[in-house]
């Protein structure tokens, strides 16, 4: 069973990697003590090839001396490549403080076979390895084929990977089974080899975690030459290696992404402080929009309107996800969205799920929204926003600025007939029609038949205002009023009306990669 991970990640301030940044720099350590495979070589070449393949840089070193603050904190990944450490220590108290210091500060980690089997390193540091690996590896039958079993496809590292398939490998029985800490990608079925010692017909043998503040992939396969020759098992280490530098770029997997305006994900360009305070949310779409900040203005308390980064929710394949508790992450950038409501329709998904409400105004716990209270015209609002009502059910709406009602005609609400269900997850979606007349408002939950339909009298003179996640609005007067309490692993807006056919790919996509 998947386990979440603690929500304290780390002492210092952390960015997770950016998809867009420059090129992948890993570091490719083959320092050991310990027995020498026959394929330690083959390992090696392995990642060097990965490396002119992908365009990223590479350093491969068995020299323990490059674990200093200097040179080891340039690396986006440090994969430990089929390295053992079974006879004595290879890393000194120094270098094992700057590798640990690395790892907290967002580093990614790939452990490669004999990786897992490094016991000697000594005091508090092997148990933290052996917990960022995952396990310890102990003693292992003979070498033979066996067939490996696929439980998780629908993983970045493993998206590839759709059918089970026969290794020829060293089958590793572990110290302990690591099933209930991390995320389990590939197993063995234990019937299809010969021998002991087994782990009692639950053997992972490929897993991925989010381990003290950075990330971790482990993989026991990597004892043959043959293994490092099998395109899956190299397209698997690919995305291992980009996944652990938070490089896999989702967006790319996106079924539809013409017009892709906004991808707030939870996995991607977050930055905390305070172990799990959630200080920004990158825009991973590269335009001008940028960040959601938390702000301080208008609370008494300093701090207490950022919201929770939680790593690593079983119920959502491992994904991440960020809890809101009446609190704000606000884009300043005024104009960005204003063209969804006067012309050009939009189309935005949620992945959401929501906790019992606390409520301000009757019925308004918006999780997001970027109205405009237009003062000068009394006090009339423009913008669109979605919220729940007290007892949860999921409503959208676009408001136009004619009339104040904050629901009529010209501020149509567009309400679920049924709750969500607290603490569990859904795709949540609106859509509105392009146009400059009366146009189509459609809400959506977790299937692409609209559970609610409304008309929309366009207003091309509306000016909307900053976007705000988990709040209807930039509301410095009244923070963490009107807001809602939940968490949110997805954001995505596009500038135009999704036709049926996108729609409903997106949403499968979604479904699947959350495990919904």
């Amino acid at each position: 069973m998947k386990n979440s991970v603690g929500l304290c990640i780390a002492l210092f301030c952390v960015f997770i990697i950016e998809a867009q940044s420059p090129s992948l720099k890993i570091l490719n350590f083959q320092g050991d003590n310990g027995f020498q495979h026959e394929s330690k070589n083959q390992a090696k070449q392995f990642i060097t090839q990965l490396a002119v393949a992908n365009d990223w840089v590479v350093v491969s070193t068995d020299d323990a001396g490059i674990f200093n603050a200097r040179d080891l904190f340039k690396f986006h990944v440090i994969i430990f490549n089929n390295n053992c450490g079974n006879t004595g220590r290879i890393l000194n108290k120094q270098r094992q403080l700057t590798f640990q210091n690395c790892i907290r500060r967002g580093g990614g980690f790939v452990g490669i076979h004999c990786a897992g089997a490094i016991f000697n390193e000594g005091g508090s540091y092997q148990l933290w390895y052996e917990k960022l690996v995952g396990t310890k590896l102990t003693n292992h039958p003979k070498v033979q084929r066996a067939t490996i079993l696929v439980e998780n496809s629908g993983h970045y590292i493993a998206q590839h990977i759709t059918e089970n398939w026969e290794v020829n490998d060293e089958w590793h029985a572990f110290s302990y089974n690591p099933r209930a800490n991390v995320n389990v990608l590939l197993s063995v079925d234990e019937s299809t080899y010969r021998g002991t010692p087994k782990m009692d017909g639950d053997h992972p043998v490929a897993w991925y975690h989010f381990y003290d503040g950075g990330r971790s992939f482990f993989t026991t396969l990597g004892h043959t030459e043959s293994t490092y020759k099998d395109g899956r098992y190299i397209a698997m280490i690919k995305n291992a290696i980009a996944w652990a530098a938070g490089k896999e770029n989702k967006i790319s997997n996106l079924p539809v992404q013409k017009n892709l305006l906004l991808d707030l994900d939870g996995n991607h360009g977050i930055e905390i402080d305070k172990g799990d305070k959630v200080i920004s949310w990158k825009n991973r779409v590269i335009n001008n929009i940028g960040k959601f900040e938390h702000q301080d203005s208008g609370r008494t308390i300093k701090g207490s309107g950022m919201p929770r980064l939680v790593l690593n929710v079983p119920e959502l394949n491992g994904n991440n996800v960020v809890v809101f508790h009446r609190q704000e992450l606000v884009n300043h950038q005024e104009d960005a969205f204003d063209h969804l409501i006067t012309g050009s329709g939009y189309t935005w998904f949620s992945v959401i799920c929501v906790y019992q409400q606390v409520s301000n105004l009757p019925g308004v716990n918006s999780f997001f929204g970027n109205l405009r209270n237009n003062n000068k015209d009394g006090g009339k609002y423009e913008g669109l926003l979605a919220g729940l009502t007290d007892d949860n059910k999921v409503w959208i709406g676009s408001r136009n600025a004619r009339t104040f009602g904050r629901w009529d005609e010209n501020n149509p609400q567009l309400l679920a007939p049924e709750p969500l269900e607290e603490g569990k997850y859904y795709v949540v979606v609106g859509r509105m029609a392009a146009g400059t007349g009366e146009v189509t408002l459609e809400l959506f939950v977790n299937e692409n038949v609209p559970v609610a339909i409304d008309k929309f009298p366009v207003n091309t003179e509306a000016n909307s205002s900053k976007l705000v996640m988990g709040q209807e609005r930039d509301a410095v007067e009244h923070p963490g009023k009107e807001s809602f309490d939940g968490a949110i692993a997805r954001f995505m807006i596009y500038d135009r009306s999704l036709t049926d056919a996108e729609l409903a790919s997106t949403m499968d996509y979604l479904k699947k990669k959350y495990g919904l």
